[in-house]
């Protein structure tokens, strides 16, 4: 049997600093029938800089209960 579930990963846009998106990906696996709409919901979002690696971006992603963590610090 396969697995339905794995971890998501994405990029999400920043502002206020040289870079222009920072790397993201959820705090446990989620089910692969919801990654797309996962993309879709990040593609609204902007953060600020600075950002630290395991910062939380987005708090129970679709209801889901899994949050979307920064996994690179933006200082500038």
């Amino acid at each position: 049997m396969k697995d339905s579930k794995k971890v998501f990963t994405s990029l999400v846009r920043i502002k206020g600093s040289k870079s222009t998106v920072v790397p993201v990906k959820s705090s446990e696996p989620i089910d692969k029938s919801l990654l797309l709409e996962c993309s879709k919901a990040l593609s609204r979002i902007h953060v600020g800089a600075p950002i630290k690696s395991g910062d939380i971006v987005c708090r129970n992603i679709l209801n889901t209960g899994v949050d979307i963590i920064c996994t690179k610090s933006i200082c500038e």
